[in-house]
């Protein structure tokens, strides 16, 4: 009797087991909806231009500027300026005593009577000539000791002009005086600075560049200073081509407007620019795409209605836009978008309402590595 029950519960397992086989067997399969391609935008390069800026720091400096030094050395008499004081040329700012100008003015004199002596001398001796009781070869004689005593009066005036000049220190130029070093009593020397004198004619700002800032640099290159939130424009009017052995970079300087309203010797904020390109072709620079150090970009073929990975040439680039050198026509149409499943030959469906929009800038979530690893 047990034996059959349990026959009879094994064939109703077996039944239950047979319904769930047939059941599965014969049920129809439901179909899976297809994926739908992804959605991108294009639009087709386009010529513009792209300038970069380089951020530098440099220094106010007067457009024209005098360092004084004495030519003799002595003991300062008189110093007839300060700092700050508008001066003219010509105008003593200091006065010396050198210990030359008394023996200059001594000797000058002298000379000046022996000249004035010998010239007495000939018109005496004139008449004399004429009438007959003095030979041609003696007047000849009084005419050559005036001219000589003239030519070392001359020598003896230059002489005492330059101690006068030595003595009374002058500025050559009109202007400011910016610094004074020299009270009277001093002691000076032919390498002491007495004062810097900034000329009347504006003020100028120089900095310093790298080779290949300096190439991109000329004369009447437009330049931006900053200073204390107030900005101010001027343009390059000097470029050295030899660098500076001392740091290596290449001293540069510039016409400022600012009225002179920045003080000399203080610092101002530069923008210069750095790289030019102009009337090139251009793509929006998060359209970019760089495998081991290679450019590519994405377009769409619109025969296929897929993608193809393009490689490119850039050149430079800023936040908004990158230059592409070779591998596009301005007819191809660049990706814009960027999703996981962008490869050469997905299928894609293009928005039509976005694709070449107006916009020819804009932020990328592209996961592309940065351009500068390119460069």
């Amino acid at each position: 009797m047990k034996k059959a029950k349990t026959r009879i519960i094994w064939g109703i397992i077996i039944v239950i087991i047979a319904v769930i086989l047939i059941a599965r067997i014969v049920k129809k399969e439901e179909p899976v909806a297809p994926t739908p391609d992804p959605v991108v935008t294009a639009q087709t390069p386009f010529m513009g231009d792209i300038e970069l800026t380089t951020d530098l720091v440099g220094t106010i400096e007067p457009a024209d500027i005098v360092y004084i030094y004495p030519k003799a050395g002595g003991d300062v008499t008189a110093v007839n300026v300060k700092a700050g004081d508008t001066i003219a040329a010509g105008q003593v700012l200091v006065e010396i005593d050198t210990k030359q100008v008394a023996s200059a003015k001594n000797a000058m004199d002298t000379a000046k009577v022996a000249w004035d002596d010998a010239v007495s001398t000939l018109n005496r001796m004139a008449p004399l000539h004429a009438s007959g009781f003095v030979s041609d070869k003696e007047f000849e004689g009084y005419q050559t000791a005036a001219e000589a005593k003239r030519l070392q009066y001359e020598a003896a005036k230059i002489g005492y002009d330059n101690q006068m000049e030595f003595s009374h220190v002058t500025s050559p130029i009109s202007g400011r005086v910016e610094q004074l070093n020299v009270e009277v009593h001093d002691s000076v020397g032919t390498s002491g600075q007495l004062c810097v004198i900034a000329g009347d004619g504006g003020n100028n700002v120089t900095f310093y560049v790298t080779e290949k800032v300096k190439n991109n640099l000329s004369t009447g290159t437009p330049v931006t200073m900053t200073k204390e939130g107030t900005q101010y424009s001027g343009s390059v009017i000097e470029v050295n081509n030899m660098a500076e052995a001392s740091i290596g970079l290449f001293k540069v300087k510039a016409s400022v407007e600012d009225n002179e309203t920045m003080a000399p010797g203080t610092s101002v904020e530069i923008k210069v620019p750095s790289a030019t390109a102009r009337n090139v072709m251009l793509v929006p620079t998060h359209c970019v795409y760089y495998k081991a150090g290679d450019a590519y970009v994405y377009t769409y073929d619109q025969a296929q209605a897929i993608i193809h990975e393009v490689p490119v040439e850039i050149g430079i680039f800023d936040k908004d836009n990158i230059v592409v050198t070779s591998g596009l026509t301005l007819d191809d149409m660049v990706l814009t978008t960027w999703t996981s499943e962008l490869k050469e030959g997905t299928k894609v469906t293009l928005d039509t309402g976005a694709a070449n929009g107006d916009s020819q800038t804009g932020e990328s979530e592209s996961p592309a590595a940065d351009p500068s690893e390119a460069q």
